[in-house]
Parts: C-alpha cells; sequence; structure tokens
C-alpha cells in the first residue's frame, strides 16, 4: 500500500512538472531584444509565419518561422542558437566573419542552407549536404561525415 501510495504521488510530481512546459505563440515584438536586430538585420525582407516561445522549468527558447520556410532557434536572451534554410541558402551575415571569408575563398559555389551553434563552435551545412567545423573563433577545423 505504502509503495503505491509513493508511485502514485511521483506520477503526479512528474505530470506536474512535464505540464509545466508551455508553447505560446507570439509576435516579433515579443521576442527578446537581440532576436528582434538578428532578424531586422540578416532578415529584412523575409515574412513572419509565426514565432513560438517554449517556455520550461529551467529555460526558454524561441522559433521563428518565416514563409519561405526559414527558421531560426533563439536561446531565452535572444541569441541565435540554430538557424536553418530547409533547402534555401542563408544570406552571409549570419556567418561569423572568419568563416564566411574561409567559405567566399573555398566554398564560393556553394550556398549554406543550416548554420548550427554547437559547444566547441559552428557547424555549417551547404544546399549539397556537405558539413564543415569551425571553432568558436570562425577558423576551420575539418569537413564532417
Amino acid at each position: 500500500m505504502k509503495t503505491s501510495k509513493t508511485f502514485a504521488l511521483l506520477a503526479v510530481s512528474l505530470l506536474s512538472f512535464a505540464c509545466n512546459a508551455q508553447k505560446t505563440r507570439i509576435t516579433m515584438l515579443d521576442l527578446p531584444k537581440p532576436a528582434q536586430n538578428f532578424i531586422t538585420e540578416n532578415f529584412p525582407n523575409q515574412v513572419i509565419s509565426y514565432a513560438v516561445e517554449d517556455k520550461e522549468i529551467s529555460n526558454t527558447e524561441y522559433k521563428v518561422v518565416f514563409t519561405g520556410g526559414a527558421e531560426i532557434e533563439f536561446d531565452g536572451k535572444g541569441n541565435w542558437e540554430e538557424i536553418d534554410g530547409h533547402t534555401s541558402a542563408l544570406p552571409a551575415s549570419v556567418l561569423p566573419k572568419t568563416t564566411a571569408a574561409y567559405i567566399a575563398q573555398h566554398y564560393k559555389n556553394l550556398s549554406v542552407e543550416k548554420l548550427e551553434k554547437e559547444r566547441y563552435g559552428y557547424k555549417v551545412e551547404f544546399t549539397n549536404d556537405l558539413e564543415l567545423k569551425f571553432d568558436a573563433k570562425g577558423n576551420f577545423m575539418r569537413i564532417d561525415d
């Protein structure tokens, strides 16, 4: 009997934590200022289809999807985490300057489709699925398999 009460209490606790996460549709003005500025500077001609605020217990994340299909994920402070063009080229302005220079020199005929921040730096994916890894300063590290 005591075990079933403990199990029931645990189940109710886990359920209440799961229900605490909330996804809410928001407008551009509800995004943190750094996210608003990033969108205005790098995607001035894109129309936002929708934006979502994802509040969890320990953090908040934002996702912006444009009518053309591109999407950007931001952390709670409005810093981009991932930019995905979904088969469309991303503007070069979203790349770190060192990374953009390297790509312009070595891969000038390819278009960047996806950019991700990772623990060590950045991962860049081209529209032909070639992936490159760069360190936190934007310097080329290797081709990713």
